[in-house]
């Protein structure tokens, strides 16, 4: 039996969303979430030359990969939506 157009279409854009979503979670499942080595309370400056803005610069640079992953899917969640509401609908 052969599939019509749309339902292999459909078939086909649920396989590849189901694969995306297992790239992701696998993604985010194998990496290790960053935690800081600096505590809370080193965080604020008891005296006025020390050096937290370098270590607050160097941790959002050298942890921004997670940040960047989900800016990433908020775009495609974002491009799909716009997609499915400017699709045009076909009567048969």
């Amino acid at each position: 039996m052969l599939m019509s157009d749309s339902k292999a279409s459909l078939f086909a854009g649920l396989v590849l969303s189901v694969v995306l979503l297992g790239a992701f979670l696998y993604i985010l499942a194998s990496e290790p979430f960053p935690s800081s080595s600096l505590v809370h309370s080193e965080m604020i400056p008891i005296k006025p030359g020390s050096e937290i803005g370098g270590a607050m610069s160097g941790f959002l640079w050298d942890f921004r990969g997670m940040d960047l992953m989900f800016q990433s899917l908020v775009l495609f969640t974002t491009a799909i939506s716009c997609l499915a509401l400017l699709r045009e609908e076909t009567r048969k």
